[in-house]
């Protein structure tokens, strides 16, 4: 497959207290005709992550709306799971839900991530509970996010990316990894604990999915971190669960300069009028705004 860009649609450049930098992770929801939604995490200026999104015309390249006034989902109290911020990963058309990865700062580690859901009620999200939907168990203890959810053969299935463990010596050095779950209703889910895409030695970290299910395969694009440096990756599946790394045919890298020539990363992958488009963030996890790739025929 080969990627052609189409430019960058969108940056964040402190349009407020609560849109100050980074729109990152973008998603997609089909709104009518040519207008998709298109959802992104953005951080106030606590350096806290909230989400926003802006509307989009695919035919004529263009953004339809003024940037909303009010974050859609706000981080819980203090001591909450949620407490540092919210970032939107993913929508699910079947429940209508919204899953989030959301974070707090204790003192012995850098971070802490788990998983929530939320839904709209009028005009903002509302968080189905106020735990998560995907804690922490025995055999993942740490710290995981990034959602992405999809109903496939009368099943949910979620991948989301997992901390191997911290390294006490250097925090930063930690290990992501994609494990996979499922579910009969989107809010209960069983771990399988595997996706069977290891890291290789000079990565540290595969994460933020996105999967379309099309032709009986599971199709996979990730963040992959090579050296300290995001990329784009992907691979494929007949179940959902077991994965073949096919990295070599992903078709999209950094650009030789300009937003995007220091690190790629965060995809969405969906279909419009017989094409596939890309969502993707570029350097600095975000800062440097979201762009938009076609898949060539």
């Amino acid at each position: 497959m080969k990627w052609t860009k189409l430019g960058k649609i969108f940056e964040v450049n402190n349009n407020n207290d609560w849109l100050v930098s980074h729109s990152a992770i973008p998603f997609v929801k089909h709104l009518q005709d040519d207008i998709y939604r298109i959802y992104f995490s953005v951080r106030n200026k606590f350096n806290q992550s909230q989400p926003g999104f802006f509307d989009f015309d695919l035919e004529t390249m263009q953004i339809i709306n003024q940037l909303i006034t009010e974050p859609l989902l706000t981080p819980g109290i203090k001591g909450s799971y949620d407490d540092a911020g919210v970032v939107l990963s993913c929508y699910c058309n079947d429940n209508e839900l919204y899953y989030y990865m959301a974070y707090n700062i204790p003192e012995s580690v850098p971070f802490n991530n788990q998983i929530g859901a939320a839904y709209f009620h009028g005009n903002v999200l509302v968080k189905h509970t106020s735990n998560p939907i995907l804690g922490k168990c025995e055999k993942e203890p740490y710290s995981f996010g990034c959602p992405w959810v999809l109903k496939a053969n009368g099943l949910y299935f979620m991948w989301y990316d997992t901390n191997l463990f911290w390294n006490m010596e250097n925090p930063m050095q930690y290990k992501f990894e994609i494990r996979s779950a499922i579910s009969k209703d989107g809010i209960k889910w069983d771990k399988t604990f595997q996706t069977g895409m290891n890291l290789e030695t000079n990565e540290r970290a595969i994460g933020r999915p996105c999967v379309i299910y099309e032709e009986d395969i599971f199709k996979m694009w990730y963040s992959l971190d090579t050296n300290g440096k995001y990329s784009i990756g992907y691979a494929e599946s007949k179940n959902g669960i077991n994965w073949l790394r096919k990295d070599y045919e992903i078709g999209i890298h950094k650009s030789e300069e300009g937003w995007d020539s220091d690190e790629i990363e965060y995809p969405c992958v969906f279909n419009y009028k017989n094409n596939k488009y890309m969502l993707y963030n570029g350097n600095g996890y975000g800062k440097s705004g979201i762009g938009l790739a076609i898949l060539d025929k």
